[in-house]
């Protein structure tokens, strides 16, 4: 039997989830732009979803543009600030590296050894500020809180991405203090193609998308709104997913004190949410593993799935690791969600003890 470990690259459809959506596909499927009756029924579901997500989050609807998942949320939160001069880490998603990338702005690199960052951002000069919150690879969490009151403090725009922290950590966005927030879909249990980003009200962005004036004229688009309708479900159900965050944890520790005898841990030493384990075993490249480890039913990943075809050392691994290349090459994380079981973990250590006990067929680092 197969033994999905890839919750940080998605999380299966959460219960109930997909019976919101049928709901909502019956009502849902014409524009909601248009202002015939069925136009209108379809904006009904968007509003609904808008106003669920918002009661979740501790935020306004009107605070949160709608989007059709956590990239684009990115993309919008950092282009729409802008800035000349960013304040960011090296443990960033690439979805918030590229958008950095395109302000062609002078980059500020905040130092995060072992995966932990200082207390005090170096904010003089920075027009911008993006820092994540729950790493994606290694789970560990930035102290985004304090920084947002710095960076209020400063008069600097601060983007959180927080993607991988909803349903892990709690999320009060009307509390955190922060200009721009992105979320996602895919990582709570919702299905993929959906997301949001919320804008403090006193923070203006400028639209990435152009064409129409949905969203406010924030974001130009006919929205997926039975997609939307399932994030909506999925976020209602973050309460629980985060006080099972205990019991995934001990899940996570006992895979991850077997693994400690083949390989090091990266980001251990910095705080975490217990839903990851990222391992460089040496003498592997970490495709190579991954994929022997699916030929036994084992599905885990690299890193970040978006970027698994580059074939590239992981850009937070060679963070954390302290310029040793070798553990960002051979990186395997295992991500747990609400639907691991004790089984998942007993199953997953006799194909992992299986697979790392035989020589790799990758060179030798």
């Amino acid at each position: 039997m197969a033994v999905y470990l890839d919750h940080h690259a998605a999380s299966p459809l959460a219960a109930g989830v997909e019976a919101a959506m049928q709901e909502a596909r019956a009502a849902g499927w014409a524009n909601p732009s248009s202002t015939h009756a069925a136009g209108r029924a379809a904006r009904a579901v968007a509003e609904r979803a808008r106003s669920e997500l918002a009661a979740t989050l501790g935020a306004k609807p009107a605070e949160l543009v709608l989007t059709a998942g956590g990239t684009e949320a990115c993309n919008l939160g950092v282009l729409g600030l802008g800035g000349s001069r960013v304040l960011t880490t090296r443990l960033e998603h690439p979805a918030v590296h590229a958008s950095i990338a395109a302000l062609d702005a002078e980059v500020v690199l905040l130092e995060t050894p072992g995966g932990e960052a200082p207390d005090i951002l170096p904010l003089d000069g920075v027009s911008l500020a993006c820092i994540q919150w729950v790493n994606h690879e290694t789970g560990t969490i930035l102290p985004v809180a304090k920084y947002a009151a710095q960076c209020r403090a400063a008069d600097v725009p601060l983007f959180i991405d927080a993607c991988q922290a909803l349903g892990k950590v709690p999320v009060d966005l009307g509390r955190l203090g922060a200009s721009a927030v992105a979320l996602a879909s895919s990582k709570i249990g919702g299905p993929a193609g959906a997301g949001a980003l919320w804008i403090a009200r006193d923070t203006q962005i400028e639209p990435r998308a152009l064409g129409g004036g949905q969203e406010h004229g924030r974001r130009a688009g006919t929205p997926d709104v039975v997609a939307l309708a399932g994030f909506a479900f999925a976020a209602s159900l973050v309460g629980e997913r985060v006080s099972r965050q205990p019991g995934i944890a001990e899940l996570r520790d006992r895979l991850e004190a077997e693994l400690l005898s083949f390989g090091v841990v990266n980001g251990a030493d910095a705080p975490r949410v217990g839903t990851v384990s990222n391992v460089s075993v040496r003498g592997w490249k970490g495709p190579r593993l991954v994929a022997a480890l699916d030929l036994e039913g084992l599905m885990a990943s690299h890193g970040a799935a978006c970027s698994s075809g580059l074939g590239e050392p992981s850009e937070v691994i060679m963070a954390v690791a302290g310029g040793e290349a070798w553990r960002a090459e051979a990186a395997l994380r295992l991500s747990l969600g609400p639907s691991t079981t004790g089984a998942d973990i007993d199953r997953a250590l006799v194909v992992l003890r299986r697979v790392l006990g035989r020589k790799s067929p990758s060179s030798k680092f």
